[in-house]
């Protein structure tokens, strides 16, 4: 029993002497190396590029926009059509569900909305476009969000 208290005692200083050499030194310094030379990135590397929409209000009044403020859905919905999505109106389970080529699904109320206000025209094909009356309401509404 000793003679496990005395080795424990001489493990516990060995350790103490070398936790203070080591801490005495200090830290290793980090290894230095050579500076890789890098080529500057071209400006255009840092541009944010989009695509422009597709429809463009023609700067005309087309008379007093019936509402103000237009909801966040109704402006998401607008935009989708002013860069030429065809809207449709769906359900809200049917909203996330895949959709055909250039077309974006909106809830029917936002589309039954955005109809009732004049700011999209039916396309003939169960789907809906925006009108210049909407794109003036892009341009002029608030949104509310």
């Amino acid at each position: 029993m000793d003679f496990a208290l005395l080795v424990l005692l001489l493990l516990a200083m060995l350790g103490a002497v070398v936790f203070y050499v080591y801490r005495r030194r200090g830290p290793a310094p980090p290894a230095v190396a050579a500076p890789v030379p890098q080529a500057e990135p071209e400006d255009s590397a840092y541009r944010v590029s989009y695509i422009p929409p597709e429809f463009q209000w023609s700067g005309t009044t087309t008379g007093a926009l019936p509402i103000k403020i237009l909801t966040y859905k109704q402006y998401e919905c607008l935009e989708d059509a002013r860069y030429g999505f065809r809207i449709v109106g769906v359900p809200t389970a049917e909203r996330k569900l895949p959709q055909p080529y250039k077309t974006r699904a909106h809830g029917q109320k936002t589309v039954a909305s955005l109809m009732k206000h004049g700011f999209l025209d039916e396309d003939g094909t169960g789907g809906y476009v925006i009108n210049d009356h909407g794109l003036n309401a892009l341009e002029v509404c608030s949104v509310r969000y």
